[in-house]
């Protein structure tokens, strides 16, 4: 195991302490910067930081869980619960930049400085340079949390699989994933997007996990209005690990009475209509591990052992990890969703570097190996805070050649 993925188990294997060590390591940087750099202060001193750093630790530890029990209930308490966790995003975020300030940024002054530039003009470089880079920070994320994140980016692809049919050939698969209903993406605003998805007309629609976000209260409308897509050849989906948060006998009761035209698969491979064969397949998410890499799945084992072998098959699976091995079993095509494009991205053409290259290779877009082919889909929902930046929400049409 490499230095990068001890780092990751770390960092995951006990994700809430984690999640509040760091949250407050960042909150004592931010306030020293403030300090240093706003109000040209002094800041803190050790022990005052490492003081501050504890307190807030164990507020934070403390507070994270009670904020997950609050997400649950509706009104206020489930407004404050998201406010908080946005906020907590954007303190990581900030503390991040303000890290590179002091790490990188005063370095480089003081370098400026010992090559002759004075010490005041120096100072004054690193606060401008500081405060230009943290001030851009803040504007990307005013733009995530409000527009940035509303965007919806419709992907066209031509995807060519050598056994398939001549009468397949031009058959448009409509990918969406990870709608991650509860969590903004429900009632009228989930009819219109089902609404803008069958105006596309699509051949067969494909739903690759993460249906609901984690609040069973969801479950009974989102499959009704789920059960409104249409596509000519059908609609299929697979559980995601949040499925499995919400209930997947819960999900599964209530898409098979409120959307029965959707088909959920569950291990299952269905044969496409047409004289000629053409498969569809899926699995069930583990639902647990979601930072695993590498990971294997018997269920995908159980599945390859009885698919027929006379014509092609699309496999729909949530995580994306698991192509590695479906593609030593012969899947030729394969749809995932899971990493949502890592919702933020650093502004480069293509979104290349966000979060998602923490918890996987296949982050987000178009992967082959051994003559299977990937396409991992950013989303049309969020996980957590509503926030998308350089990472627009995705409907993913693959058309087979």
């Amino acid at each position: 195991m490499g230095w990068r993925d001890q780092l990751r188990d770390r960092l995951f294997g006990n994700f809430m302490a984690t999640l509040a060590m760091l949250l407050s390591f960042m909150q004592v940087l931010i306030l020293h910067w403030v300090l240093r750099v706003l109000l040209h202060g002094q800041g803190l001193g050790t022990f005052g930081a490492v003081a501050l750093f504890a307190v807030l630790s164990l507020a934070n530890h403390r507070s994270l869980p009670v904020l997950r029990r609050l997400r649950r209930q509706t009104g206020w308490p489930r407004r404050f619960a998201r406010a908080y966790m946005a906020g907590g995003l954007a303190t990581l975020l900030v503390g991040l930049a303000v890290a590179f300030s002091f790490a990188g940024l005063l370095p480089l002054a003081s370098l400026l400085g010992a090559l002759g530039l004075s010490g005041a003009a120096a100072c004054a470089l690193f606060r401008a340079s500081s405060l230009l880079l943290v001030g851009g920070l803040l504007g990307m994320l005013a733009w995530g949390f409000t527009a940035g994140q509303w965007q919806i980016e419709r992907t066209h692809l031509r995807v060519r699989l050598d056994a398939l049919a001549d009468e397949h050939r031009g058959l448009r698969i409509v990918q969406i994933s990870d709608l991650h209903i509860g969590n903004g993406l429900e009632g009228e605003r989930l009819s219109a997007l089902v609404a803008h998805v069958n105006a596309m007309d699509p051949d067969l629609i494909a739903l690759t996990g993460d249906l609901f976000d984690f609040d069973p209260a969801y479950v009974q409308d989102g499959a009704r209005r789920l059960g409104a897509l249409r596509a000519r050849l059908g609609v299929y989906a697979v559980l995601g690990n949040h499925d499995t948060y919400t209930g997947e006998a819960l999900v599964a009761e209530a898409l098979a009475e409120r959307a029965p035209e959707l088909v959920l698969l569950r291990g299952d491979c269905v044969r496409l209509e047409g004289a000629l064969p053409l498969y569809i397949a899926g699995v069930d998410d583990p639902g647990r591990d979601w930072t695993a890499r590498g990971v294997h799945m018997e269920s995908l084992e159980r599945l390859a052992e009885s698919r027929p072998d006379d014509g092609p098959c699309v496999l729909l699976v949530h995580r994306p990890e698991a192509f590695p091995q479906a593609a030593r079993l012969g899947f030729e095509l394969v749809l995932a969703g899971h990493t949502h494009g890592g919702q933020i991205a650093l502004p480069f053409p293509g979104g290349r570097y966000n979060l998602a290259r923490i918890i996987t290779r296949f982050h987000r877009g178009l992967y082959r190996r051994a003559g299977s082919t990937l396409y991992v889909n950013r989303g049309v929902g969020v996980a957590g805070p509503a926030i998308r930046f350089n990472c627009a929400r995705e409907i993913a049409t693959i058309e087979l050649a």
